[in-house]
């Protein structure tokens, strides 16, 4: 037992060795719930602090580390700050991340140009990529995924993108942090649906047309309904897709390039994606669908079926084979009431009266 307490203490002090004094110089400075922007010069995924302190170490142009102690994600700084620092001007707060510097900072750090009334207090490449001006329209960033590969960071807000003239500029919700189910941040929003409502249900004109829904409702994750023009300007090669329903949320991601939403949905044409019944079942935790037969992708549905279950982003399922009307379905801008379904459910799940779920849903494009 003395052995066991000897060699556990020992462990310990090795541990505070390592994170308090990681350096010949002994120099260390640690802020909880803050992280530096802007100076990333290498991310990688670590277990733990530890993991963070060790590879920050390793790396000789590493002056400091950002440790998301929520997601494992550590990212390695070329810079740092310099005693006596001032707190809010020097590190942008942020729950759950912890800043730890192990070496002194080589250079004066320069004080953040852009202030909190812009870009939400962020650190950006360029201040016309944070606060849009007259004549910024070819710098603006494309989508937050630019947004984050040229700077890092690492807060989920909204931020503002280009779009197509004469507009010019959206400012859109960006999740900056990484998605479980999905991976690292750089997520645009594109729309968010609450299926107890009719906005979105697959007939709405909403999905074939250029016309943005409740802008301001789209610059947080808050449950309020969106379409954004991200919608029909906005590339991508990933969808993000999430449901929230009784305050649980689950997230799949599924693998296509296209122009935008727009181009893809409002041909009104069925397009077929990789993603399983299993991962399409995983956004609604105890989610029915009958797998006689599946239809799954972008604008599922059985043409010549009116009541038939169908999805502009989802599944749809028969009993058996295909043919006649499906009868169960989970997605996103959902309608159909063969067998019970209730076809004012815009956004979840419908199988008979197995499964009745009305949720709200998030669609990110990267």
């Amino acid at each position: 037992m003395e052995h066991f307490i000897t060699s556990n203490l020992s462990f310990l002090v090795l541990v505070a060795l390592c994170i308090s004094v990681p350096s010949a110089s002994g120099f260390s400075i640690t802020e909880t719930n803050s992280y530096l922007a802007n100076h990333v010069i290498k991310t990688v995924f670590s277990k733990d602090w530890l993991s963070c302190t060790l590879a920050c170490q390793g790396d000789n142009m590493c002056i400091s580390y950002n440790y998301n102690t929520v997601h494992g994600v550590c990212d390695l700084n070329e810079h740092g700050i310099q005693e006596p620092f001032t707190g809010p001007d020097d590190l942008v707060k942020m729950q759950g991340v912890i800043f730890h510097q192990i070496r002194p900072a080589k250079k004066v750090l320069l004080p953040r140009t852009v202030q909190p009334g812009n870009q939400c207090d962020c650190s950006c490449s360029s201040e016309s990529a944070c606060s849009p001006t007259q004549g910024s329209y070819g710098s603006l960033p494309v989508s937050c995924k630019e947004i984050w590969e040229k700077s890092r960071i690492r807060v989920d807000d909204s931020f503002h993108i280009r779009t197509d003239l004469p507009s010019q500029y959206a400012n859109v919700f960006c999740r900056m942090t990484p998605i479980p189910g999905c991976g690292d941040g750089g997520w645009t929003l594109a729309m968010k649906i609450d299926g107890t409502k009719q906005t979105f249900t697959y007939h709405s004109p909403y999905w074939n047309n250029t016309i943005a829904y409740n802008e301001g409702g789209g610059t947080s994750l808050a449950e309020v309904e969106t379409k954004l023009s991200s919608y029909w300007t906005t590339p991508f090669t990933r969808l993000c897709l999430g449901m929230r329903y009784q305050n649980k949320e689950n997230w799949i991601s599924l693998n296509y390039t296209a122009p935008s939403l727009w181009d893809v949905i409002s041909k009104g044409t069925h397009t077929a994606t990789n993603v399983t019944l299993m991962d399409w079942k995983s956004l609604l935790t105890g989610s029915q669908i009958q797998e006689g037969c599946v239809i799954q992708g972008f604008n599922s549905d059985m043409p010549g079926s009116p009541d038939s279950a169908k999805a502009r982003i989802g599944i749809i399922g028969y009993p058996n084979k295909c043919g006649g009307a499906a009868q169960s379905r989970i997605g996103f801008g959902t309608a159909g009431d063969w067998y019970g379904q209730d076809d004012s459910n815009s956004c979840g799940n419908e199988d008979l009266n197995a499964s009745q779920k009305k949720a709200f849903g998030y669609i990110f494009v990267q």
